[in-house]
């Protein structure tokens, strides 16, 4: 039958008011009725009212959930509002899914136009019969526009309501688009919404590989995800899910033997296990870098794929050495971040020891003073601004005039290192000499050493002559730290630190990607000076228990009374910082943990030099690279500093800048860079130190029990006497710990060497297989029985150490 377009018009129009005649009609009937069952006073009039109109209801419907992957690509986590969701197309969803919402949920779907009046008139018996809501009545549509309003109560005037905009929704949509929003919202337990995150989590698979029983299962989940959860019900689960798959055989979705087979299945799903992020202080840091570049709604909402930096090996390394170190209930906390010099990448982060208890994160927001680790950028700042390593400054203790001030700047050496009288800047930052970097920032003005930290990475607030040793306000972050180091091993070039590579939208498409853009912050003459100095600090200074059997090269730092400890240094593949201490409480020293007092080359050293040999394992040995031209190795005057000559008798190499080089030159003299290597085999261990570092060489020492070799002699070396290898090349040797000395799997127990002389002390320690620090103890102690004695030693009596780990004598002279 053709009708004419008024008539079209005009019919329409009927059936509108017909289906708001009957929605307004079934609810005066359903209220009415229900009044005279229960006794009430509720009339039709209270219930007809204007219904209501429909809403966008897209907006919610396009939330997604954001995913943020290591570098390897595994999901580090989800970062969602409300509900953990991924949005798919109907096509991607199984048609064994599509049919099985059908069969369990509305199976005249097809067919009504929104609400269904056979279903309202079945549920409306049933809720009659039972005195209370029993039976639902919703269509797919209205349970769609009931997920949207998030509406939970169960009243007839919701019905209603839900019916009204049910069948509204279904004039702008098809029931396929239908489908596939409902699908993508539903609830499914376990805070997973939507049928592509409960297909992930519950079988590991994307939702258009669910298989008959797999999504029989899931929709039978839909009614009560709580009482079918086949983790909490599993019986449950299996008889509901059975009577899905006999729904879709009823409704001929399926076949007999289709039927059978799956009901005959068992109910497998993946294990269900307490959802824990990884590296949890690192994707902290990176959640807040999202939101302060796209806001709380796209980082929530916009399904982001964010793809960072993180290595989960050597994260696992982070968090084994850190918490392996400080293994017992009352140490103080750990924080260690690792960079990659070259990209600038954020390989491991450890903030803390457990974020459940705190997510504050100590590698990002905690300010410490960082110790004598600063002194590096006051070396730096020295050999920037023309300074010679070797240039010599007093190192006894002693006041220090600030200009602008009336009180001089008292300043002591006791912390890690000594001196008196004078000592290179080379010298007395592998030694760590107070004395002599506070001198030196006097001397190179405190205004380059601020701008060279702030080249580096370093932002002073308050800056005073302090600073040089560690004195700040408000100290630099471990990550500040860590990246600083890593200028130094990218040859003075710096990268901020990153932690993302790139991120796209759920669609793929790139809104940002990371483009490395090195800054050259320092001369590579400077950096190579810098490192072959810090180099020197973990051959035979301050930091030796960070020793690699590679080329490597660090800073100790350690606070006022022992408060903050710190172990920041590099190779040329890896840059990382490590920082010790008591979190809470700012004022809490370190004077006595396992037995020690916690500096910056005891624990943090250890921490640094385990994950570094683990996270390393794998990395090829590389050296240093050395500038291209501009650094030269001279013969110079050990006594004055000062080039050589045919009068200087005490001679050795030393390295400069080319442009920092005394007119007085002496070509005949020129370091090789290749030299013999000497046998230090029947050595004493500080015969065959003192025989190498005078060639310039490197070593390692490792302990062996040996019943035939006395106590400290060198039995082996690596590389063997007579070859030739480049100077810096680390030299291994293995030294005897005597008939019954400590082998790789024994320990060493400290002696009291309190009250003995500095000398004596020395020699009882070494001969045991440990190494020692020498440190003038301040104040000095009067009277002669204490004179040039031991009063202090660090660690304690009957401590049990490790052969090679290095103790602290604090002598008392002047």
């Amino acid at each position: 039958m053709f009708l004419s377009r008024t008539r079209r018009a005009r019919y329409r129009k009927y059936r509108q008011r017909r289906t708001n005649i009957i929605l307004v009609i079934c609810g005066v009937v359903i209220f009415s009725l229900l009044a005279a069952s229960f006794g009430g006073l509720i009339t039709a009039a209270a219930i007809i009212s204007s219904l209501p109109k429909l809403k966008n209801q897209g907006e919610k419907q396009n939330w997604q959930t954001t995913k943020i992957y290591a570098a390897d690509g595994t999901l580090l986590t989800d970062l969602y509002f409300e509900q953990d969701r991924i949005v798919v197309k109907l096509s991607d969803i199984s048609p064994y899914m599509q049919h099985a919402v059908i069969a369990i949920e509305d199976e005249r779907f097809y067919k009504h136009k929104g609400y269904d009046p056979e279903a309202i008139a079945r549920a409306f018996l049933t809720d009659i019969q039972t005195g209370h809501i029993v039976e639902g009545a919703s269509t797919i549509t209205q349970q769609y526009i009931k997920n949207m309003e998030n509406s939970r109560e169960k009243t007839f005037e919701r019905k209603l309501k839900e019916a009204a905009l049910a069948y509204q929704l279904e004039k702008v949509k098809t029931k396929d688009q239908i489908l596939e929003m409902y699908l993508n919202t539903i609830y499914f337990g376990h805070s997973w919404y939507g049928v592509e995150t409960a297909s992930q989590n519950f079988f590991g698979k994307r939702a258009k590989d669910l298989t008959l029983p797999e999504a029989a299962l899931l929709a039978g989940i839909i009614k009560s995800p709580n009482n079918f959860s086949p983790y909490e019900h599993p019986n449950e689960a299996k008889q509901r899910r059975d009577l899905v798959i006999a729904q879709m055989r009823r409704l001929n979705f399926i076949s007999a033997q289709e039927a059978a087979q799956a009901i005959a299945s068992p109910v497998a799903v993946r294990p269900l296990s307490k959802p824990v992020t990884i590296a949890p202080y690192f994707v902290d840091y990176v959640k807040q870098q999202l939101i302060d570049k796209y806001g709380e709604n796209v980082v929530f909402k916009g399904g982001l794929r964010v793809y960072t930096t993180i290595d989960l090996k050597m994260q696992q390394y982070a968090e084994s050495a850190a918490w392996s170190t400080l293994n017992l209930p009352n140490d103080p906390s750990a924080a260690l971040v690792a960079i990659e010099p070259s990209t600038g990448y954020i390989k491991a982060m450890v903030g803390g020891r457990n974020f459940e208890e705190s997510e504050y994160n100590l590698a990002t927001s905690h300010n410490r003073q960082p110790g004598s680790s600063f002194k590096t950028f006051v070396f730096a700042a020295a050999i920037e601004n023309g300074i010679s390593p070797y240039h010599n400054i007093d190192s006894s203790p002693g006041s220090i005039p600030i200009p602008g001030s009336k009180k001089p700047w008292r300043v002591n050496n006791y912390v890690e290192g000594s001196g008196y009288g004078p000592m290179s800047i080379r010298e007395a930052l592998v030694k760590s000499v107070n004395t002599v970097y506070a001198r030196l920032i006097m001397e190179v003005g405190l205004d380059k050493v601020v701008d060279l930290a702030k080249r580096v990475g370093i932002n002073i607030k308050h800056p005073v002559p302090a600073i040089a040793l560690g004195g700040f306000s408000n100290g630099p972050s471990v990550l500040e730290m860590a990246s600083a180091y890593s200028t130094l091993a990218n040859n003075g070039k710096r990268l901020e630190p990153t932690a993302i590579t790139k991120i796209t939208d759920s669609a793929g498409k790139v809104l940002y990607e990371y483009r490395p853009e090195p800054k050259q912050v320092m001369s590579e003459i400077t950096a190579y000076i810098v490192t072959d100095v810090l180099q020197d600090v973990i051959r035979y200074g301050t930091g030796t228990r960070a020793r690699l059997n590679r080329p490597c090269a660090g800073k100790t730092g350690t606070a006022t009374e022992y408060r903050d400890a710190w172990f920041c240094g590099f190779t040329p593949d890896l840059s990382a910082a490590v920082w010790v201490g008591y979190p809470k409480d700012q004022k809490t020293s370190m004077y006595r943990v396992h037995g020690i007092r916690v500096a910056g080359g005891t624990f943090p050293a250890e921490i640094w030099n385990k994950f570094m040999t683990a996270a390393l394992q794998d990395v090829p040995h590389h050296d240093f690279i050395k500038p291209a031209a501009g650094v030269i190795s001279v013969l110079v005057c050990a006594d004055s500093g000062q080039l050589a000559n045919k009068y200087c008798v005490n001679t050795e190499y030393r390295t400069f800048a080319d442009n920092e080089i005394p007119k007085q030159r002496c070509p005949l003299h020129a370091k090789p860079s290749i030299v013999e290597i000497p046998n230090v085999v029947g050595s004493t261990e500080q015969e065959a130190v003192n025989t190498l570092e005078k060639l310039h060489f490197g070593h390692s020492v490792t302990y062996k029990a040996d019943s035939k070799t006395p106590r400290g002699t060198v039995l082996a070396q690596t590389p063997s006497a007579g070859e030739k290898a480049r100077q810096d090349t680390v030299v291994q040797m293995v030294v005897s710990a005597g008939p019954n000395g400590a082998s790789a799997n024994q320990t060493i127990r400290m002696p009291k060497v309190i009250g003995l002389d500095g000398n004596s002390a020395r020699l009882l320690l070494e001969s045991l297989g440990v190494q020692v620090v020498d440190i003038t103890a301040t104040p000095y102690l009067p009277g002669k029985s204490k004179q040039n004695k031991v009063i202090y030693q660090n660690p304690d009596e009957k401590t049990e150490l490790q052969p090679g780990q290095v103790v602290t004598i604090y002598v008392n002279r002047k």
